[in-house]
């Protein structure tokens, strides 16, 4: 058996038509109806867990942290070209130690796992037809493939372009949503109709490529968007605004779908899960065994009982954690607390944010308040306690990783040239 995990970039959990029972919720809920027959068919044959919570705001702690089942903060990464810890174990790892062959189609090479030898990285994902080529090369053999989707990130539209003409289009579109709610209304549309796209332009030509009877499926996202509907449009500056900034969960809450070969009786599993999760649940599905690392310790649990039986999930809370922007900078921080600021835990129940820096707390009933609309009056009560000491702990966690300076200069060029700097 074969896996395509699909990693779609700003993929919103409300923005399919298999989700869009959100649409409505919040006053931040995606506000257009997408078409989405190809993903939705793709649910009603496999198991779609309704109540994903992702590691970080951004991609790149957000991706490590679904690959390899370690919270984002306990990885230390906050730069495209930083190297992944060597003391954690991760899914590319596990797949080639069984005999898997591994490759990656990321949306730009240069940028998302450079310094990942064990990703394999083929090329960009924006070559539709190469990743199709390479998809009916290895047809009847088991590999693991990682493709991660570009064209649902600003500035939502689903064609090859230069960083220049990224740059021009994306700055477009962050100056539409800084005039006000009626331009937000139509970049809104504009999302819908590339997750549109996704579902049923680009994945209708990759599942042709595949063997389904013998092959693994999963889609799901790094994170969520948002188009500044909380503050000033004159406060969106970069694309950064959009998502890493925010730990609400238009950007937290991700889809995920996982069909099995040969196809499934569909189901929905309603419990917490995160996307940390993600990996020693499809490495327990291949039959993937853990690789010896200095640090054994995962924060994900295997879902796979969930895939196989329907069960719910473990009472399960996901923590998610925004990291400074550090881009500029020539070095990383050397203290965590210097490169982390917002904290955000999400219970069954409740979503909890600490900013230390402000000596802020935020907290919030989900059930009551689903748009995270209203702060709950008395942050001290004694029911949320737990979760108070449980983010304070997590801050003795946290790490800084590596950084090689000499990647500084290049990497703050490539990221002005994407719109990340001014």
């Amino acid at each position: 058996m074969s896996l395509v995990l699909i990693v779609a970039d700003s993929l919103r959990h409300d923005a399919l038509g298999c989700t869009d029972h959100h649409r409505g919720r919040s006053p931040f809920g995606l506000p257009v109806a997408v078409r989405t027959p190809t993903i939705d068919a793709l649910a009603a044959e496999g198991t779609r867990f309704d109540r994903v919570v992702t590691a970080a705001p951004w991609t790149v702690p957000s991706v490590a942290a679904m690959l390899t089942g370690v919270y984002a903060h306990r990885l230390g990464l906050a730069k495209w070209e930083q190297p992944w810890p060597a003391d954690h174990d991760n899914l590319f790892l596990r797949a080639r130690a069984g005999g898997y062959e591994v490759a990656s189609f990321v949306f730009d090479p240069h940028y998302l796992l450079r310094r990942v030898p064990e990703a394999q990285v083929c090329g960009s994902s924006q070559d539709t037809a190469a990743v199709v080529k390479w998809l009916r090369a290895h047809r009847g053999q088991r590999f693991v493939l990682l493709l991660h989707y570009w064209w649902t990130h600003i500035p939502y539209v689903a064609k090859p372009m230069t960083a220049a003409a990224w740059k021009q289009v994306s700055d477009q579109v962050l100056e539409a949503l800084r005039t006000g709610p009626a331009a937000r209304a139509g970049v809104q549309r504009l999302y819908g109709h590339a997750v549109e796209q996704l579902s049923e332009q680009w994945l209708p030509q990759v599942l042709e490529a595949i063997d389904l009877d013998d092959c693994w499926v999963a889609l799901t996202a790094d994170h969520g968007d948002c188009w500044g509907e909380r503050g000033l449009p004159a406060n969106i500056r970069n694309v950064f605004d959009l998502h890493g900034s925010t730990l609400f969960d238009e950007v937290l809450r991700v889809p995920l779908i996982i069909r099995p070969p040969r196809g499934g009786p569909g189901q929905v599993i309603e419990g917490l899960t995160r996307t940390v999760d993600l990996m020693p649940t499809l490495a327990d599905l291949l039959g993937l065994k853990p690789l010896p690392s200095p640090d054994d310790s995962m924060d994900g649990v295997s879902l796979a009982n969930c895939v196989r039986q329907g069960a719910e999930p473990p009472a399960l809370d996901a923590l998610s954690v925004r990291n400074r922007d550090v881009v500029e900078a020539a070095r990383l921080p050397t203290d965590p607390r210097d490169l982390y600021d917002g904290w955000a835990l999400t219970t069954a129940r409740h979503k909890q944010i600490v900013e230390p820096a402000a000596e802020r707390r935020l907290a919030f009933d989900l059930e009551a308040d689903p748009g995270e609309l209203n702060p709950l009056g008395a942050p001290s009560d004694p029911e949320l306690e737990p979760g108070w000491q449980r983010l304070t702990d997590e801050l003795s966690r946290a790490r800084v990783g590596l950084w090689l300076e000499q990647d500084a200069a290049q990497l703050r060029e490539r990221l002005r040239a994407l719109g990340y700097l001014e």
